[in-house]
This record gives structure tokens, sequence and C-alpha cells, in this order.
């Protein structure tokens, strides 16, 4: 009996210390790939440090229904996210992410429409038409061309998904950008952007990963793509022979946020405000052509020298993707994207 005793005190003993060592990191999620591996360093192991805290990261693809279903089931395990802005606002209005404290995360270091109720600037991001040279040395330079597969034979590659692929869809229709949301929102406007797709469909594959159109250009599988700028401009340093036409550009902002819930939201607001800063990002910026949403970064003038290819210097000749828009008109228009990529 005294043994028995004994065992029970000793698991009761040992209880908290179990518990202990299984509580989880802060956890923060981004896209993956290496941008992530460079935020890593610079970003999340310096906060770590700096604040003697047990950092972990994971990457995904941008969905946020596993973010939705960890919030419903209230088993929160991820604490920061990068989100897409209409992703943000929706998940705002649905109690997905918590408020910023804006107590803790300096608003005023942010780009206009950088510092929103439930998120603070991360980076700006686009995506671009691009292809091999040494493989084709002509290649489309509008999206226009982009579906003449005449004159420009070979696979195309476009994301696995309505936004961004139906912009693109009508321009190559020849609806100049500054229209392309008031034409998409009309019902002619997305017939007209679904048959332009028809219209390319057996020449077309499509990706969801960011590293995929890269993957499929280098590989040959398809002659021509529309990727990520941050990834093209980074392989053309490291040499590749990539032709990227600016005048095919379409950006927009991602933020960080805070999942609702998580046990974690203390040091997650202290963690926005360490990354958002200029000093980290100013060292991410020297290993990865990134656009942060932090003023004080995105206009130096050295980091924009240093990086041609930085789509600040670019946005001038792109199409704003419209959070609005896609608020609105999202959730239906993924829909018939779905349906009809499965058809």
């Amino acid at each position: 009996m005294k043994t028995l005793r004994r065992l029970c005190l000793a698991a009761l003993l040992a209880a908290p210390l179990a518990g202990a060592a299984t509580a989880r990191d802060l956890t923060i999620v981004a896209g993956g790939g290496p941008l992530q591996e460079h935020m890593r360093t610079t970003l999340f192991a310096p906060f770590a440090a700096a604040n003697n805290l047990r950092v972990a990261d994971t990457a995904y693809d941008y969905n946020i229904g596993p973010i939705r279903a960890m919030v419903q089931a209230r088993n929160v395990t991820w604490d920061v996210v990068m989100v897409e802005a209409p992703d943000l606002v929706q998940g705002c209005e649905d109690g997905v992410f918590e408020r910023i404290d804006w107590s803790v995360v300096d608003r005023g270091k942010f780009l206009p429409g950088g510092a929103v109720t439930c998120g603070a600037g991360a980076i700006g991001w686009g995506v671009t038409m691009f292809h091999d040279q040494a493989r084709n040395p002509a290649g489309p330079t509008t999206y226009a061309e982009f579906w003449d597969v005449q004159r420009f034979p070979g696979k195309r590659a476009l994301r696995r998904g309505a936004r961004i692929t139906l912009e693109i869809a009508l321009m190559a229709d020849g609806v100049p950008a500054s229209d392309v949301y008031r034409v998409l929102a009309t019902p002619e406007g997305q017939r007209r952007a679904f048959a332009k797709l028809d219209a390319l469909r057996p020449n077309l594959m499509f990706w969801s990963g960011g590293q995929q159109p890269l993957e499929l250009v280098n590989a040959g599988e398809v002659a021509y793509a529309v990727g990520f700028v941050g990834r093209v401009t980074n392989a053309i340093r490291a040499g590749a022979r990539y032709s990227l036409n600016w005048g095919t550009l379409l950006y927009a902002y991602d933020f960080w946020a805070v999942v609702r819930g998580s046990p974690h939201a203390p040091q997650a607001m202290r963690m926005i405000q360490f990354i958002t800063d200029p000093g980290p990002l100013l060292e991410l910026t020297k290993l990865w052509p990134i656009n942060p949403v932090t003023a004080a970064v995105a206009t130096n003038a050295e980091v924009r020298a240093r990086n041609p290819l930085m789509m600040s210097n670019h946005v001038d000749q792109g199409l704003n993707i419209s959070t609005e828009f896609w608020i609105e008109n999202g959730p239906e228009l993924e829909r018939r994207f779905a349906a009809w990529l499965n058809r």
C-alpha cells in the first residue's frame, strides 16, 4: 500500500512537468519555400532569442479553412499566420482572427493600407508572366500573346484558383487593367473570362504551390507561366535566364494575423511588432528581394537600388488586386472556377 501511495504521489508530482514539456511552441505560419527559410534566420529566430522563447514555424497554402476549423473546435495550434487580404478581412468579420493590439504593434510604421483591424502589413507580393529564355529565346510579353499558341506554341501554367486567373483571362481578352473589376463584376464579364479560359484549356496546366511554376518551366513541361515575383526574381539573381514582364504584374499585400483563441496571443502581438520592424526586415532584404509593407524599408533608396527587380520599383505598371471585389465575389467565383476545373 505504501508503495502504491508513493507511485501515485510520484505521478501527481510528474504531471505538471509533463504538461510543461509538451506545451507547444509559439507557432508562426507562412507560405514556405526559400523565403520562409530566410524569414526563419532573419525574423523568427532573432525574435525567439531576444525574448527567450521557443518559436516554431510551418507552411501552408494560404487556405484558411484549417484555421477556421481549429478556431471552431477551440483547438488552436497556430498563433501568427501570414494571410491574404480578402481572407484577412473576411476572417476578421467572422471571428477567425484577433484584433491587432495597436498598443503593442506600432501602426504608424506601415504604408497606407498596411494596418487594418486584424492585420499588420507583412509583404507585398505579385505575379507576372515569365519564361526561360534558354529554352524559348522569344516569348509573349502581354496576356493576349500568352493566349497565342500559334505564335508561341507550348503549354502554359496559371494559378489554380479564380483570383488572379480571371483577371488575367479578361486582360488577355482585351480588357484594360483599369476596367478589369468593373467588367468582372458583371455576369457577361464572368462569362467572358471563363470563355477565354476555355479557349486556352487544351494548353493549360495549373499550379498551387509557389515553386511549382518554376519547376514546370525548368523541366520544360510548360513553355510560359505566371509565377510569384519574389521566386522568379530570386531565381534570376541566382543565374536563371528568365524573361520577366512587368507589364503583366498583378500585386497585393499579405498581412500578419493572430489566430483567435491563441494561447500565445500576447507573445504573438510582440512577435508581429518585431518582425515588421525595419532592422530585421533590412536583413531579410539582403537575402530576398521582398517588398515589405513597413514604410521605412519599402521606401529605402539603398534597398531599392540593390534590388532592381524588387516589385516596389514596378507597381506603377501593374494591377492592384482588389480586396473589396474578392470579398464580395470570391466565394461564388471560386466555386464556379472549381466546377469549371473539374468538368
